[in-house]
């Protein structure tokens, strides 16, 4: 009978005893270190924070994109009014017209 081979879990931390000519594990421990507990009322409350920051970054896009939209307009117009003012009222002089 040979030794018993002692592995650890690569996925989990835990350490295993094998007996390698049966192929089973013999023995099973946890990993040493636990994870930290964390309080029910501290995580809600950053839950919350969480929720509110996602929501003042969704009201912060929302007046970006709504300034956005006046201000493409507000260019436009300009445009439009520098067009009036320079009297370009003909056509565009196309290539097959000079011929």
């Amino acid at each position: 009978m040979s030794e018993p081979l002692k592995v650890t879990c690569p996925h989990c931390g835990s350490a295993l005893t094998l007996d390698v000519e049966a192929g089973v594990v013999v023995e099973h421990s946890p990993p040493a270190v636990h994870r930290e507990k964390v309080d029910f009322d501290v995580r809600l409350k950053e839950i919350e924070a969480d929720k509110r920051r996602a929501s003042e970054r969704m009201a912060e896009a929302m007046r970006k994109e709504q300034s956005k939209g006046r201000l493409l307009e507000d260019r436009f117009r300009k445009l439009v009014d520098d067009a009036k003012k320079a009297g370009d009222d003909g056509k565009p002089i196309r290539d097959i017209d000079l011929e």
